[in-house]
């Protein structure tokens, strides 16, 4: 059956089950198959051709154990299925210096931090190849200064997946409320649509496309605008499905809607993300982006002070790079230290900033 689904990969534990007629039953059942081998990035790739939560541990064994649930529902006659957790820890910021930090006097933030995030998702298999899913995942960050803000932010997903014999199509709506300080909350939604089509047990390419608008606070109004953005990615799974490795473009534009003094922007960009199991109890991770934003809307300069009096148009790339570790300590306890890094270069005066951050989480799955 496995070589009727697959034409290349290793082959699972056989199944009764016809993939064109019953393909969340099928996809199913083969990542149970490939999550008892420890094969966990094939797991993931064919778990996801039903249903996706975008609010995972980075983990690949963390990731294939949530969605395994749901496999083992859906075989038990439950088709309702989820999940949750909760995790706490702490770090420490460290704002690097650049231009932008010398123009505010040279006094870049460095702060200790406490972190907390909680959330869930649950799954509902409506049909064989009909899902529907949703997420929400709340993170909050208390900073060691009182002359600082603390960092709110609530992200909340739904969507209805059709499990297909090779892949997977979308249709889902998402937002975000993040704290912005004084001036109150900025709030993000969007419409997606999403279309995966996995190759072989080793290999998706998946594409993307997104509408959505942002909308700052009173003061800070100015920044709102609408996004459309497009997106392809290639996922491919590695040394005998213990790693993954997916590389993403994108590209779209923004439209500034309370006029912007830098105007509507056209950006494009480039990410990866790598996971590993180096053993049954200790992964890791690697992921990274870099964005370029090329806004359309003409500036005088002015601070003589900094640069030359000149008219241009603003230009920001935005690097990000991080990684960790996590290791299992059994009962839905695990252990994570984190590292982020993060770079943003503009030729404007305050558009400048670099920071360094280190953390340590501990996380309980429900």
């Amino acid at each position: 059956m496995a070589d009727a689904v697959y034409a290349a990969g290793p082959t699972p534990a056989p199944t009764a089950v016809n993939p064109e007629a019953d393909p969340v039953a099928t996809h199913l059942a083969l990542g149970q198959s490939y999550l008892e081998r420890g094969e966990h990035a094939r797991a993931v790739l064919e778990f996801e051709q039903v249903l996706r939560f975008d609010n995972l541990p980075p983990d690949l064994h963390e990731q294939a154990a949530i969605y395994a649930r749901s496999a083992r529902d859906y075989a038990a006659g439950r088709r309702l299925s989820g999940f949750g957790y909760a995790e706490t820890g702490g770090g420490y910021y460290r704002e690097n210096v650049t231009r932008s930090t010398n123009a505010a006097g040279g006094n870049p933030a460095r702060d200790w931090f406490w972190r907390a995030r909680a959330g869930g998702g649950v799954s509902y298999i409506a049909r064989n190849d009909i899902t529907i899913d949703g997420t929400l995942d709340y993170r909050f960050r208390y900073y060691d200064n009182p002359e600082r803000r603390d960092d709110s932010d609530l992200r909340w997903n739904a969507a209805v997946n059709q499990s297909l014999p090779h892949g997977r199509q979308a249709i889902g709506v998402r937002g975000r409320a993040s704290y912005r300080g004084q001036p109150g909350y900025r709030n993000d939604y969007g419409l997606y649509l999403d279309r995966a089509f996995d190759i072989n047990a080793d290999n998706r390419i998946s594409l993307a496309g997104e509408w959505r608008t942002r909308q700052y606070p009173t003061d800070l109004r100015e920044r709102s605008r609408d996004i459309a953005e497009v997106t392809a990615s290639w996922t491919r799974a590695f040394l005998d499905g213990r790693a993954s490795l997916t590389l993403a473009v994108n590209g779209g534009r923004e439209w500034a809607t309370h006029n912007r003094p830098d105007g509507d922007n056209n950006f494009f960009g480039t990410e990866f993300n790598f996971g590993i199991d180096f053993t049954p109890s200790l992964g890791g991770f690697l992921f990274g982006l870099w964005e370029h934003n090329a806004y359309l809307g003409d500036r005088t300069l002015t601070d003589a002070d900094f640069e030359p009096v000149a008219f241009y148009t603003r230009s920001d790339d935005i690097y990000e790079l991080g990684g960790g570790l996590t290791y299992g300590l059994g009962r839905g306890w695990s252990l994570r230290p984190e590292v982020l890094y993060l770079r943003d270069e503009s030729n404007t005066v305050w558009g400048n900033y670099r920071s360094t951050e280190l953390w340590l989480m501990i996380r309980k799955a429900f």
